[in-house]
């Protein structure tokens, strides 16, 4: 892809100011204001966005709402062709896509590659399944005091306008999970980018636009959450909200926004449980993986490990080999590093404090627990007890603490009085027990003999308690971006 192919995204200097989308054309910000995006790997300026203004969001919204009145009157068939060839557009220029990726968030390149590639077969597998959703008819009769003079046609209609929140560390990814549900479905989409991020997200608007979508269906909104965001969540003219972030700010959102649909992916602080009849070797290999890729900035990273103690001592060493086998800390640009820095200053200092303070309570530092400005090394921490803040809330970073229960009971009770609830992982060599353990432990998914993730995309992924609302997954996002319309047909006697 030449160098200039998104040039009207921004003005010309270096580095440059980007434009957002009020669903009509790339504008500048009406006022001044911006947002700078810094690089987590040099701390270079990658650019900046504008602080949109409210009374540009009004009509940002407004041009969205018209453009949704005959969006949802278009044929599912030709809303699907306009996703596919976006989806072709990503795959076709996934390797500009990946290196700004790269640059924005610090990804390393298998990273941003595999989230630009996974992208793209999300919205093709969006499209495709769109045409299956279906209505129904229902009779009267089979309830107890009707008859057949009534029936319902019940059809399934769009929710109108849909805000869309995504966050930093999968910023196209889970911008696609919500926008293709979102288009495929007859809605418009009022899409908020993360700051860190937001660059890379203003291209996907436009891979949409570029793919034929009518102007309007996408507006895109740039700037910080504090003032920004806290304005379109309450929009009265917003009809549903998709957010990925954390469970606070999930929180306070949900508070917000009212009695209006929701559908929340928030945080995990994930357990992974080692019953003592486990493969040591793959489950050592699995939780590596699971609490150091992209630096522990992940919803379904592994945090924490419980076992008997026996268990623990055996696995702690082969936990440490493998992470110096496997993890190679530096600048994510070198083919060979897998672990690169963390989002921001800011989330570096708290995860130093949080594993200081760990070692302060008693924890001991088996490996790692060092910072060198962005980079925090792979650490692993020994003697935790659930009481310490590195148990009570999730740490953003290449952390995995372990504990020693004096029997599975125990775990369970632990896992279960925790505030979060997304995903945990269970290690056993016996898969009728890891079921039987699963149905006790109160979280949206159960890995068995696995690390948490969030795919295959077609199955259904859900939060409970502070973790999330309603069920995300191909089929499922679906059905929650549209609503019944039960139309009923009324006999004469």
């Amino acid at each position: 892809m030449p160098k200039d192919f998104f040039s009207h995204l921004h003005d010309k200097k270096t580095p440059p100011t980007y434009k957002f989308f009020n669903g009509e054309a790339w504008m500048d910000g009406a006022s001044s204001k911006t947002v700078e995006v810094i690089s987590p790997i040099d701390n270079s300026l990658v650019g900046r966005i504008p602080l949109v203004s409210n009374l540009e969001i009004d009509q940002a919204i407004s041009n969205a709402k018209k453009a949704q009145e005959a969006w949802m009157r278009v044929p599912m068939i030709e809303r699907g062709k306009i996703l596919h060839l976006a989806a072709d557009w990503m795959r076709e220029h996934e390797h500009y896509l990946t290196a700004l990726l790269i640059k924005e968030i610090g990804k390393n390149t298998p990273e941003a590659k595999d989230e630009i590639l996974r992208s793209a077969d999300m919205i093709d597998y969006f499209a495709h399944e769109g045409l299956h959703v279906k209505g129904e008819e229902l009779s009267g009769e089979a309830f107890p005091g009707y008859d057949q003079t009534k029936m319902a046609i019940v059809e399934k209609v769009p929710l109108g306008v849909i805000l869309a929140i995504a966050p930093f560390n999968y910023p196209v990814n889970l911008s696609v999970s919500k926008i293709a549900p979102a288009l495929i479905t007859g809605n418009c989409v009022v899409y908020k980018p993360p700051t860190q991020g937001a660059i890379s997200c203003l291209h996907l608007t436009e891979i949409f636009y570029l793919a034929g979508l009518p102007k309007g269906l996408i507006v895109t909104i740039t700037g910080g959450g504090a003032e920004v965001g806290n304005y379109l969540v309450s929009h009265k003219d917003i009809n549903g909200i998709t957010f990925t972030g954390s469970s606070q700010v999930g929180k306070e959102i949900a508070v917000k926004a009212g009695m209006i649909p929701l559908l929340f992916e928030c945080g995990g602080n994930n357990p992974a449980v080692v019953l003592p009849d486990a493969d040591l070797y793959s489950t050592a290999i699995e939780i590596v993986k699971g609490a150091f890729s992209y630096s522990g900035q992940r919803c379904t990273a592994i945090k924490y490990v419980l076992g008997l103690k026996p268990t623990i001592d055996k696995l702690i060493p082969m936990v440490s080999q493998k992470t110096k086998e496997f993890i190679k800390m530096g600048d994510p640009r070198i083919p060979e590093i897998n672990l690169g820095p963390v989002i921001s200053d800011g989330e570096a200092d708290i995860i130093e404090r949080r594993i200081l303070m760990a070692k302060a309570q008693g924890a001991k530092i088996i490996m790692g627990g060092k910072r060198k400005e962005r980079l925090i090394e792979p650490t692993i921490l020994d003697l935790v007890r659930p009481s310490m803040e590195i148990m009570q809330i999730e740490t953003f970073g290449p952390v995995v603490s372990f504990l020693r229960v004096e029997s599975i009971e125990e775990a369970v009770k632990i896992i279960n009085s925790s505030d979060y609830g997304l995903q945990a992982s269970i290690f056993t060599s016996d898969e009728g027990a890891g079921i039987q353990l699963a149905r006790q432990i109160k979280v949206g998914t159960i890995q068995i003999n696995s690390k948490p993730q969030r795919g295959p995309d077609h199955f259904p992924f859900l939060g409970v308690k502070g973790s999330g609302v309603g069920v995300q997954g191909i089929r499922y996002t679906l059905e929650a971006m549209m609503r019944p319309r039960p139309i009923v047909l009324n006999k004469p006697h």
